[in-house]
């Protein structure tokens, strides 16, 4: 995506970097239950959002994380 700024009499061109695309996302638990991470899937870059017991609360405590992380419901 480009943005175009005026500035006086020339246009300011700048791209707009690709940030990365931040998700939520579950993984089975060693004991049964599951962990509730956030943030960039596939790479080291994640953290501890919360976990859940069932896949009742599964689905509640994902809603709470994806608005604790302001991302789309």
């Amino acid at each position: 995506m480009i943005n175009e700024k005026r500035k006086g009499s020339k246009f300011l061109r700048k791209r707009l970097a690709n940030k990365p695309q931040y998700s939520v996302w579950f993984e089975s638990d060693k004991k049964g239950g599951f962990i509730i991470f956030a943030g960039v899937k596939g790479t080291d870059v994640r953290t501890y959002a919360g976990s859940a017991t069932c896949r009742a609360t599964l689905d509640y405590n994902m809603r709470k994380a994806k608005t604790k992380f302001n991302l789309p419901v």
